[in-house]
């Protein structure tokens, strides 16, 4: 959302998924103002019913052909991990073998691993937590079955022009557009504290 307001300040930014958690997070004091508006597959569901809209007899200009394989990935468990291992063997590709990702599906094994963690005896050192089984597709206001969702998830990754949103001219265009024009910008905190959550 932020990045939207700052290219666009008139923007309206409203969040669409599966998620309930989302509700409250946009609630946060650091999130304040960035989303305007958070509904879920089921609300917007029936707000199409209601008014009789068929979003398969819309027209429209696309505007998600710019996403990465790695960003369409996000929405399952393992996707956060395969967009990082992705990013890194694309942008730094002697370290990509370093990189050992662990993924927590649902909140019971978020929890294990957290406490391993705090144990030390996690092998990994990338963390990927996803608080519902099969990631945001198993989200509890998902409309369709998780196992479909994750296969219709995979195509549409697949069938990205980019693997990497590094790759993609409208995501370079974006980071210009912010002041962020090199990798060693992301060093810079003032530049990417557009990104940065505080919990």
């Amino acid at each position: 959302g932020r990045v939207l307001k700052k290219l666009n300040p008139d923007v309206k930014v409203v969040f669409i998924g599966p998620c309930v958690a989302k509700k409250a997070e946009v609630k946060s004091p650091d999130l304040i103002g960035d989303i305007d508006f958070v509904l879920t597959f089921a609300e917007l569901q029936e707000i199409f019913e209601a008014f009789n809209v068929v979003p398969e007899t819309l027209e429209g200009t696309t505007s998600m052909e710019y996403a990465s394989r790695g960003g369409r990935l996000y929405a399952r468990t393992g996707g956060v991990s395969i967009a990082i291992e992705d990013c890194i063997e694309r942008m730094f590709p002697e370290k990509y073998k370093l990189v050992t990702p662990i993924q927590g599906n649902g909140i019971k094994e978020c929890k294990e691993i957290l406490q391993d963690l705090q144990k030390g005896i996690i092998k990994g050192n990338f963390i990927e937590g996803m608080g519902c089984v099969g990631g945001c597709v198993g989200g509890p206001k998902a409309i369709v079955p998780k196992d479909n969702s994750k296969i219709a998830v995979d195509t549409f990754a697949d069938n990205s022009k980019y693997k990497v949103a590094y790759d993609s001219p409208v995501m370079n265009g974006i980071l210009d557009a912010i002041g962020i024009f090199t990798i060693e910008d992301y060093k810079d905190e003032n530049k990417t504290e557009i990104f940065h959550r505080d919990f």
